[in-house]
């Protein structure tokens, strides 16, 4: 599969021509086009193919991408659920990451592909996105922009939002050092939120590189990023330069964002000193 871009059409019926701004879009791809795509990890690793998508069809959204690791791990009779919110894509090729490694999805959850789990039971799908690091079921009922939802103390899926104002911690400061700077290049394939202890809500890009790697770029609080009712001004398939202190976590590189670089627009994060720049958006134009 060479990508799973979806083709351009014509106007629908009933059309009113009450359009959205020129350019914007939204990421809509056809279910056919994306079971059977491949996944890999981030250092390049082949680890299966998506066999199906399990959705909620009270909220409409896709909890689940249910993988194939047969041909990596030599497992040819499990299939494993991974959060949705766990992977990638990069439409133009058909391949989604997932940012794990092989040790790591040894351990994953999985189930016999003739037993199938009873995927709406909560409790069994709490311990899948406790293994992928990710945030948990978003609260059922009408949509409200969510701020992240942690699960240490915080109420699991169901519980409050975490406050996505400023902790008095900042989780990078260690872990900064002026010696590794660098600068990338790339399109931006995912944009999400993580929650760190002592710090509250994470922004974070995963940046698809020019060098053709792939690297997770932290950004900063969301409350600076984006506040309280703004959209995020980043977007999946945005073309980004990045800035930053390039350091390793679990055997991953990733990146500490100092500037970030949008056409014209530079988002000015941190000092040569790694010193955090929290005081709203900084926006210059060169």
């Amino acid at each position: 599969m060479n990508g799973f871009t979806q083709e351009k059409k014509g106007p629908e019926i009933g059309d009113t021509g009450n359009k959205p701004a020129e350019g914007r879009r939204m990421n809509a791809f056809r279910v056919g086009k994306v079971i059977g795509s491949r996944v890999i990890n981030l250092k390049g690793e082949a680890l299966g193919k998506i066999e199906d998508l399990v959705v909620d069809i009270d909220t409409g959204r896709i909890v689940y991408a249910v993988l194939d690791f047969g041909g990596f791990l030599g497992i040819g009779d499990k299939l494993f659920p991974v959060p949705w919110k766990s992977l990638a894509a990069l439409p133009s090729e058909g391949i989604f990451f997932l940012n794990q490694s092989k040790e790591q999805l040894e351990k994953a959850p999985g189930f016999d592909k003739n037993v199938l789990p009873d995927m709406g039971d909560l409790h069994w799908g709490e311990g899948i996105f406790k293994h992928y690091g990710v945030p948990g079921y978003e609260r059922r009922g009408p949509w409200v922009k969510p701020m992240g939802y942690a699960y240490h103390g915080h109420g699991g899926y169901y519980g409050a939002p975490m406050h996505p104002g400023p902790a008095t911690e900042d989780s990078y400061k260690g872990i900064f050092d002026s010696k590794t700077i660098k600068t990338i290049s790339g399109q931006v394939i995912k944009v999400d939120q993580v929650s760190e202890r002592g710090f509250g809500i994470e922004m974070r890009l995963t940046v698809f590189t020019d060098k053709k790697g792939v690297l997770p770029v932290y950004l900063g609080p969301a409350f600076y990023i984006a506040g309280f009712e703004e959209a995020k001004d980043f977007k999946i398939g945005d073309q980004v330069t990045v800035t930053g202190s390039q350091a390793t976590g679990n055997g991953e590189p990733f990146m500490i964002a100092m500037t970030v670089k949008q056409g014209n627009e530079v988002l000015r994060l941190r000092d040569k000193d790694g010193v955090p720049a929290w005081i709203g958006w900084k926006k210059t134009s060169d």
